[in-house]
């Protein structure tokens, strides 16, 4: 078990939930620079779920994979937001924190299965 990942991984997912959070309760021109900071944040936890997936579980790798989808919608619609300006900011945050809240607790739900004792083996008769 790479325990660095698993750290890594609720670490970058707590951050990138609290950037959002902080976005949230700024004004749109304010919280422009925390949403470009939560996409670099999701994009380096995107990142890491990539390179250390291949070592987990098979139901460990499927919460990994739903969660890079999460972190994919979240970035599109991020750079969206960011796109729009401070007009469109505002109304973009919802959508967007959703999008955080859900591809944390898909992270948070890979990390509980890759890191649950594995069931014995039944001894083959």
């Amino acid at each position: 078990m790479n325990n660095d990942f698993v750290n890594k991984a609720l670490e970058s997912a707590r951050s990138l939930q609290q950037s959002v959070a902080d976005a949230a309760t700024k004004g749109a021109e304010q919280a422009k620079p925390l949403i470009a900071d939560a996409v670099a944040k999701a994009q380096d936890l995107q990142k890491t779920i990539a390179e250390q997936a291949p070592q987990y579980s098979e139901a460990a790798q499927a919460h990994l994979h739903t969660a890079k989808g999460h972190l994919t919608t979240f970035i599109s619609t991020a750079q969206d937001v960011l796109a729009k300006g401070a007009a469109g900011a505002q109304a973009g945050l919802t959508p967007l924190a959703e999008n955080a809240r859900h591809a944390v607790h898909q992270a948070a739900k890979a990390v509980t299965e890759a890191t649950a004792p594995k069931p014995p083996v039944p001894p083959a008769s």
